[in-house]
């Protein structure tokens, strides 16, 4: 029958190392690291002629690191230790391989934020219109069934804090990929002549809470607008 070996059980890091090298010295647990050379040469003991590494802060770097984080730091210790052997050069190409996929899926995922974005403001916009075209169609209405002045700007409010915070959005987007750099040229062209009859509007309506009643009433014309909505 088989006896458990508890040799390694809670092993000191000085003793283990003896035995085992890791592939990234942080784990080797101690103040002067090996390097791959010295375990080769049995030179396992501490050389305190080396710089002193301070294992325990480096580990609680790495424990706040993101993945790629990790995996750069991790491949320049490794590089920086020396490769001895074929389980070495796999672990680094394993981390390599690791790091561009990191970077590849941190693309792909900031592209799908961007679009996500644009897609979002031109929700913004295409409410901005809704709400331009409710405020002209019941001015065509002779603002009838009536409202008070406080209700009648907040409609206009509402289509220009829309138009607001869909620009808001576009400033937010550094180096967009080709295709979303087009949808946001034609939202930009959208936002400008919509912001232009936004501010034609509050025009007219800013002279037509100046006058009185009959006034007022003189003021009215029908108009028209529609806007381009977009997809």
């Amino acid at each position: 029958m088989k006896k458990i070996n508890n040799s390694y059980f809670k092993a000191a890091p000085d003793k283990l190392i003896k035995s085992h090298m890791p592939f990234d010295y942080l784990w080797q647990l101690l103040e002067y690291p090996v390097t791959s050379g010295e375990f080769y040469e049995g030179k396992t003991q501490a050389n305190a002629s080396k710089p002193r590494f301070a294992f325990a802060d480096s580990i609680a770097v790495f424990e706040k690191q993101t993945e790629m984080e990790y995996y750069e730091s991790a491949v320049i210790r490794i590089e920086r230790n020396g490769l001895r052997n074929g389980m070495q050069f796999d672990r680094l190409r394993q981390l390599k391989h690791a790091i561009e996929v990191t970077r590849q899926n941190k693309e792909v995922e900031e592209q799908n934020r961007k679009v996500e974005m644009i897609n979002t403001a031109s929700s913004k916009y295409n409410r901005a219109i809704y709400y331009i075209n409710e405020f002209i169609d019941y001015r065509n209405k002779q603002f009838k069934p009536e409202k008070g002045d406080a209700d009648i700007q907040a409609m206009l409010d509402a289509a220009a804090g829309k138009v607001k915070e869909s620009n808001d959005l576009l400033a937010q987007i550094q180096q967009p990929p080709s295709n979303v750099a087009t949808l946001m040229e034609d939202l930009k062209k959208g936002i400008t002549d919509l912001s232009k009859v936004i501010g034609e509007q509050q025009e007219w309506l800013t002279k037509y809470f100046s006058k009185g009643k009959m006034g007022r009433k003189s003021m009215f014309t029908k108009i028209t607008w529609m806007g381009i909505p977009m997809n």
